[in-house]
């Protein structure tokens, strides 16, 4: 998408404040469920928007009928609108505590030790679940973690974005060459950033996500690496009950080449697709085939 032009994205800005506003007259507990009507409803209506679910559900996942597609898609939308509306109200998603920590074990373990001796970590998650909920229990227990970002088109709405993504752990890093600077001089620093590597890479080895071909950033491992910290995925996997988040970390990566691991990191994400479905981002464009012109 192209950067809006100064009056829509002023347009574009009040419209979202008005929204903001009134959804702010609720309290914090029932407006992610709001933002979950909203989004499910945005996309069953728009066509090229279900066709993209479709089209990414037929490749990967071949088995679901028209009704089970159906069901992941209005599953994910719900998902997605439930996480942004928490990501936009970060402060009382933090203090409404809804995140479960954890259970002990090695990736915890790393964690704590990179924070407390200052040695830093790489961890690596996805649109997935509440993707900010490890780093929310993070934050509950003093370890700040930063992040990466992609940043919204509108600058306006943006701002507020980046505002509640910096309350989650700061500093966070814009996907831009300047960005991505500061990111590898914080990791030299001894600093701890989560990254969601899921998104299509044009600049990326190619490598297999759900059984099939996507260019995936090395970046991750290649940082982990370089500085000899710690590769570990994190995941916010959403309860049945919508509103609470259990916070999953797995054991580091075994070191390897930085394609051995990033492949180990796309295997460990997948798996949790297979069992949540309906809980991964489907509308991105993440693999690299040619579908029905009319779809996309």
């Amino acid at each position: 998408m192209s950067r809006p032009g100064p009056v829509r994205a002023r347009s574009e800005y009040m419209l979202f404040r008005v929204a903001r506003g009134l959804a702010g007259l609720l309290p914090f507990e029932r407006r992610p469920a709001l933002g979950a009507r909203l989004v499910r409803t945005i996309i069953a209506a728009n066509g090229r928007l279900t066709a993209r679910v479709d089209n990414n559900l037929k490749l990967v996942m071949p088995e679901l009928d028209a009704e089970g597609r159906a069901r992941v898609r209005r599953e994910m939308a719900g998902n997605f609108g439930r996480t942004f509306v928490e990501i936009l109200d970060n402060p009382e998603f933090h203090a409404a505590r809804i995140w479960l920590a954890p259970e002990p074990g090695a990736g915890v373990d790393a964690i704590r030790s990179a924070a407390r001796n200052g040695t830093g970590a790489i961890l690596v998650t996805g649109h997935f679940g509440q993707w900010e909920a490890g780093r929310a229990w993070m934050k509950s227990e003093g370890i700040s973690c930063s992040g990466v970002y992609r940043a919204i088109d509108n600058p306006h709405i943006n701002e507020v974005y980046v505002r509640n993504l910096e309350f989650g752990g700061s500093p966070v890093f814009p996907k831009t060459g300047r960005g991505i600077r500061a990111l590898v001089a914080h990791v030299a620093r001894g600093g701890i950033v989560a990254i969601l590597t899921d998104q299509y890479q044009h600049r990326a080895g190619t490598l297999d996500f759900l059984g099939h071909p996507a260019p995936t950033a090395l970046l991750p491992a290649e940082l982990a690496l370089k500085f000899g910290v710690p590769l570990i995925p994190i995941y916010g996997i959403r309860q049945p009950d919508g509103a609470h988040v259990q916070v999953v970390v797995e054991p580091p990566i075994t070191p390897g080449t930085s394609s051995e691991m990033m492949q180990a990191a796309n295997d460990s994400l997948a798996a949790r697709i297979r069992d949540h479905p309906g809980q991964y981002y489907w509308l991105h464009r993440r693999w690299k085939k040619k579908f029905d012109a009319s779809a996309l």
